[in-house]
């Protein structure tokens, strides 16, 4: 019951973290508060045992401080190729059903928005990766980290409309 509780606690303080990552308009911003976001999870998902959210998260950390490094240019594309790798071979290290896949489907579309850098992508592909999550989440009772996925979302919505609905209807006026 302790470890629940204490994977709880991570969670929030992850989404914290992460919903005000979202709501910077900066490429390098958005990553370093999303590393420490992803080590949150981390730390969330290995006191649930939910070992692939774990190694998900820690390569998430690892892949948004090295895409930090590359701030006028893209990251090379064999950091990306290595990193959609290690997300899989970890995957299937710590497979334990078909649900268990979602978080690596997740972070590889993460992970290739962000190399990609278009930070409209970003956003969109963040609203996908939340609604695999959300499943995960569920299934692994990851209660803190299903309601900070659903606000994850909001988030993730309310930061597409600010940044790239309004922003078109201006331009469009």
């Amino acid at each position: 019951m302790i470890y629940f509780i204490i994977a709880q606690v991570f969670g929030a303080l992850a989404l914290t973290i992460l919903i005000i990552s979202l709501q910077k308009n900066n490429k390098n911003k958005l990553l370093m508060y999303q590393s420490v976001s992803s080590l949150l999870y981390a730390f969330q998902y290995l006191f649930l045992n939910a070992y692939t959210g774990c190694f998900m998260n820690l390569i998430c950390m690892i892949r948004n401080l090295i895409f930090h490094r590359y701030t006028k240019t893209r990251a090379p594309v064999y950091l990306l190729i290595i990193t959609i790798i290690l997300m899989i071979l970890f995957s299937s290290l710590s497979y334990t059903g078909i649900i268990s896949l979602l978080p690596m489907i997740a972070v590889i579309l993460y992970s290739i928005a962000l190399w990609n850098g278009n930070l409209t992508v970003i956003r969109i592909t963040e609203i996908i990766s939340c609604t695999l999550y959300i499943i995960y989440n569920i299934k692994v009772l990851a209660i803190i980290g299903l309601l900070a996925t659903v606000i994850e979302l909001l988030g993730a919505v309310v930061a597409v409309y600010k940044f790239d609905i309004s922003r078109r209807k201006k331009h469009k006026i």
